[in-house]
């Protein structure tokens, strides 16, 4: 298929500058004035959001608008050779649902990565790192792709195809690399608050730590005291130092009881050393630490789930909280965990804003549902997920015909 060729409007020579941009001929001033105030539109929406999937999915759709593309994703690789989030334009949920898997960070998409540079060009299938389309991928030719970076280091790539005026020019080039340097910003921000979390987690722990001496030195202190007491009286009242010694035995049973459950507070759990129901159980203790939230949690201590299915189990119920807290504000949030003699069920429910949940297309694949579901099914197990908009939101696991481990 030939390349198409550039409207008369584009292939003109005049050319008129606004604000640092190329106006296309006989776009005037109105065209880049409107473009620009999109631009700056879109900056003002994302500016100090925090929900880093929203504010992308924004820079996506306001560059595709700018630029006029039929096509674009936004990708930004997990570290392992593919996406870790990967969202896009122009692709129905029928035709992602035929191409399948996400693609990997190789060819063309690779290249914005790793050389760290735009790519431009008419006909992408003639680059030299083009690969291959996958089977039912739209035959795309046109092409603008810029890498998404914050200061030296590449974060992810930003690209469009389907120029709907035959080619991207360089000022299209120009307003997409202004908005993945928003996108750089954006993911440096959240994960600079995924960092701080984790440091608050840090800091509780620390807390922990801090008590435990206190709460052992001041028990120690005491004990040296009645057992001092209890030798300075064995000879002249034994019955008083007897008295002293049975206070040292109730201080001291009490002091290996305060400290074996500090000590615990302060280990993180294991799923291979605790099992589910404690690693689960420890998890909703650090989100309502952290994040105050109000998270009610009914969970089965009678486990007889195979290792798989419970770092299945766990990564599910891990993955709705964190969209519970993150989506649904100060409101209860409820965990049931249970084990039945036909299957094991998780629901977690909160009472949120919700959803339209035919809006969270597969073209708008994240870590977060998609990931849910792929582990769902690897396990044998189905994953419902019920929300509507001002009704709160409840995902549920079944895993029937639970294996017993060995």
């Amino acid at each position: 298929m030939a390349p198409r060729q550039p409207s008369p409007a584009r292939r003109g020579a005049n050319v008129v500058r606004v604000a640092g941009f190329p106006a296309r001929a006989g776009s005037g001033w109105g065209q880049e004035a409107r473009r620009l105030a999109a631009l700056n539109a879109a900056a003002l929406a994302i500016a100090g959001d925090l929900d880093l999937d929203r504010v992308l999915e924004k820079i996506l759709k306001t560059a595709a608008r700018l630029v006029g593309a039929r096509y674009g994703a936004l990708g930004i690789p997990d570290g392992h050779g593919g996406f870790g989030r990967f969202l896009t334009v122009g692709i129905s949920e029928q035709r992602a649902d035929r191409i399948g898997a996400l693609p990997r960070v190789h060819g063309v998409l690779g290249a914005l990565v790793s050389k760290g540079k735009p790519i431009r060009a008419r006909d992408i299938r003639r680059h030299p790192d083009f690969s291959w389309y996958p089977e039912h991928h739209p035959e795309m030719i046109e092409f603008l792709g810029v890498p998404i970076r914050h200061r030296a280091t590449v974060l992810g790539n930003l690209f469009f195809s389907g120029a709907r005026g035959g080619l991207f020019t360089a000022e299209d080039q120009k307003l997409v690399e202004m908005l993945a340097a928003h996108a750089g910003v954006a993911i440096t921000t959240a994960q600079l608050y995924a960092d701080a979390q984790q440091l608050a987690m840090l800091e509780e722990r620390s807390r922990v730590a801090r008590e435990l001496h206190d709460a052992v030195s001041q028990t120690l202190f005491s004990l040296v005291y009645e057992a001092r007491a209890a030798a300075d009286r064995v000879q002249t009242n034994p019955q008083a130092a007897v008295a002293h010694l049975a206070q040292v035995q109730q201080q001291a049973a009490g002091a290996l009881e305060e400290m074996r459950n500090l000590v615990l507070a302060l280990q993180p759990k294991s799923l291979e050393r605790d099992g589910l129901a404690a690693t689960l159980r420890d998890h909703v203790d650090g989100l309502r630490r952290i994040h105050q939230a109000a998270i009610e949690a009914r969970i089965d201590e009678a486990d007889r789930l195979a290792p798989d299915q419970q770092l299945a189990v766990l990564r599910i119920a891990q993955e709705a909280l964190h969209n519970a807290v993150k989506h649904a504000g100060a409101v209860p949030i409820h965990l049931d965990l249970r084990h039945g003699s036909d299957a094991t069920r998780l629901v977690v429910r909160d009472e949120g804003p919700g959803f339209d949940v035919k809006t969270m297309a597969r073209t708008r694949r994240t870590v977060g549902l998609h990931a849910m579901r792929d582990r769902a099914h690897a396990i044998g197990a189905t994953l419902t997920i019920e929300s509507q908009m001002g009704g709160g939101s409840v995902i549920r696991l079944t895993l029937p015909g639970r294996r017993r481990s060995t």
